[in-house]
């Protein structure tokens, strides 16, 4: 029985879904030195964004775009994930905070995504 005052939360997981650009290049060079002043090459088009974006609204995650547009946050339910993208049941929860888990892609967008990396819940205090 929930507490007075405590809302039962379901249990969601958040993962980055990686675009792949139009110009061929990838995000990961970035991680290689400061950004740089255009970010134009390693952005997807705007209609790759918004298809990639639909696809997953219409199986039911939350989708949220980033600032810089190279990417989309998705949060859902784990039985959501196991069954679009193949996570194995409990996999989530046996992560640590230093790991990331790299899901497979729906055939319907893989052509658009680079990777989708699901990620740790942060841990409060």
């Amino acid at each position: 029985m929930a507490q007075p005052g405590r809302s039962k939360r379901k249990e969601t997981l958040v993962a980055q879904v990686f675009l792949r650009s139009v110009s061929g290049r990838s995000y990961r060079e970035l991680a290689q030195g400061p950004l740089p002043d255009d970010l134009a090459p390693y952005r997807p088009s705007d209609d790759v964004r918004g298809s990639v974006q639909r696809f997953l609204e219409q199986a039911g995650f939350k989708v949220y775009r980033d600032e810089m547009g190279l990417a989309l946050s998705i949060e859902a339910s784990p039985a959501l994930y196991a069954k679009l993208l193949g996570l194995a049941p409990g996999k989530a929860a046996a992560m640590t905070a230093a790991q990331t888990i790299r899901l497979t892609p729906p055939k319907a967008i893989a052509h658009w995504v680079d990777e989708i990396l699901l990620t740790p819940k942060p841990e409060l205090f």
